[in-house]
Formats: C-alpha cells, structure tokens, sequence
C-alpha cells in the first residue's frame, strides 16, 4: 500500500487523538464506535501501533477528514515530504510555495481529469482518462510525481531564463535579439544537461548560478570576435548544424550548393537573384532555434534511428 513514503504511527495517534477530543469522547466510548477494545484504540492514539486500514476508514467516516488525513496530514504536509523524501529539499526551501502551487493544481486535475490520447497518423485510436487513483484520499505517489516534475521544468526554466536574462544585460552589449537568443539557449542547455546527464536535483539557484557565468562568458568571448557566431549548438546531430550553418551566409551557400549537385547535378550561384534563396534559407533559422529549444538528445537520437 506504501510506497516512498510511511505513514509516522505516533503523528497517525496524535490525530486519533485529535479526533476522540475533539468528538468528546471517552477510550471505551471510542474504542467501542470503531469495533475494537480499550487497550486496543489506547495503542493506537499512543501511537505503540499504526492503527489499520478498517479502523481509519471508520474514523474517516465518523470525523469527514480522507483516510490519507490521518496517515500524512494536510495534502500539503504529504506533498512537502513526498518532495522532501525524492530528495528536492534543497528546491523545496528555496521554492516555499510549491506545495500550495502542487495542492491548486491537483484539485483543478480532480475536477477536470486529464486523458491520455494514442493517435497514429494525425487520427485518435484512443483516449481514457487519467485520474488521482486513489481510495484514501489524496493522489498515489506516482500521480504527484509527474506533477511535481511538471511543476519543476516549469520552475526551473523560468529561473534561469530570469537569472541570465539579468547577467547578460549587465555584462554584454549584444543586440536585442541575440540576447534573447542566448537566454533561451542557456534554459535549454543548462536544464537538458541536468535532466539527462547530471543530477536535477542539484539543479539549485547556486549552480544556476555557475552555469549561467561558465556559458555567458564563452558566449562574451565569441561575440567580441567579430567573424565567431557568439552561440554554438550542438552539431552532433543534424539540428544544431542547421543552425550553425544558417548563421553565416557563406556556409550557407556552400550547402545550397552541395544540395543542388546532389538534388539537380548543377552548382548553385547566388547571382541573377539566388541570393534570395540563401535569405529564404537562413529565415528558417530562427523556426529551427525553436525547435532546438524545445527538444533534447533523446529526440535527436530518435530522428536517425532506421
């Protein structure tokens, strides 16, 4: 029934205990309402022994609070150590407010569950619904981690973003938009190598930090040297060496005209208008940035598989 986290029986005998005060009632009187003897509810509310699932759900029923009330607390006690327990303390204290965050959002997702969707080829073979999948009370453990982790891309992201949108400004005097561009290649970078190859859960507002001034400052660097693109993607894959292509004019005309010997068997002139199919060409670069952005080397590694 328990999984990452184990209910405390002394915290599940102190709100037992809550419950006979507050209902006035006597150990006999209580032991007797929930079908077990004296000694017996004694050891419970001492919290010597975790009280059952039948004798929960029985005070469940007698006091209106959900089975999971008496095992964790509040719904934002059970996420804060659910959290706590994943091992994101560090993120939890530094983002206070996450579980009240979580706790809205989970009850926005109990009133309008959401529904997983197959579809093959643009058309929808199936659809069924994703609920809490619970029966005492609060969402299983596994249902809270993919909102949490949800929660946690978003966060994240939008720290770095706002942490070296800030250091760049300060720092560099690139244009407009390609301080927009480095910003977005840092959220990229920085999460993807923590989600994938480090650890996330280090991804603290200290080693944003560090990351953010490792990476501005290569990107300072290359924009002081006036033939350098001051970001470099990953040309590993073919993405990223689109785009680094597509940034200089040159190497774009020398892949026009690679395509055209292999496409047409002709060679390729930006002469007599052709330079406006190197313009075509390089406007797609900013689609392709997107894209990047929003995919990772999984994706890419999937793209060239036979």
């Amino acid at each position: 029934m328990f999984e990452v986290l184990k209910p405390d029986k002394k915290e599940v005998g102190l709100r037992l205990r809550q419950v006979k005060n507050e209902l006035g009632l006597s150990f006999s009187e209580f032991g007797r309402r929930l079908g077990v003897k004296k000694p017996t509810i004694n050891a419970y509310v001492r919290g010597d022994n975790l009280a059952p699932l039948e004798v929960l759900e029985k005070v469940s029923k007698m006091y209106g609070k959900p089975v999971d009330w008496f095992y964790y607390g509040e719904l934002t006690d059970y996420i804060t150590s659910y959290i706590e327990k994943i091992g994101y303390g560090v993120f939890l204290k530094e983002h206070p407010s996450i579980p009240q965050k979580m706790e809205k959002e989970l009850l926005r997702l109990k009133n309008n569950p959401r529904h997983d969707v197959t579809e093959k080829g643009g058309l929808i073979f199936d659809t069924h619904e994703i609920s809490w999948d619970s029966e005492t009370g609060y969402p299983n453990e596994g249902y809270l981690e993919d909102v949490f982790f949800e929660l946690f891309e978003k966060i994240s992201k939008e720290e770095i973003k706002e942490r070296a949108k800030e250091y760049l400004t300060t720092r560099s005097n690139l244009s407009e938009t390609k301080l927009t561009e480095s910003v977005d290649y840092m959220v990229n970078n920085i999460y993807t190598a923590y989600h994938l190859v480090k650890d996330s859960k280090n991804l603290t507002n200290e080693t944003i930090d560090k990351e953010i001034k490792d990476i501005s400052e290569e990107i300072i660097k290359r924009a002081n040297q006036d033939d350098k693109n001051p970001i470099q993607y990953d040309d590993s894959f073919l993405l990223g060496s689109l785009i680094n292509i597509l940034e200089d004019s040159q190497k774009t005309r020398r892949l026009l005209s690679n395509l055209s010997y292999e496409l047409t068997n002709m060679p390729f002139s930006q002469f007599h208008e052709g330079y406006e199919l190197v313009d075509v060409l390089q406007s797609l670069r900013p689609k392709l940035i997107e894209l990047y952005n929003r995919t990772d080397y999984d994706d890419w590694s999937n793209w060239v598989e036979k």
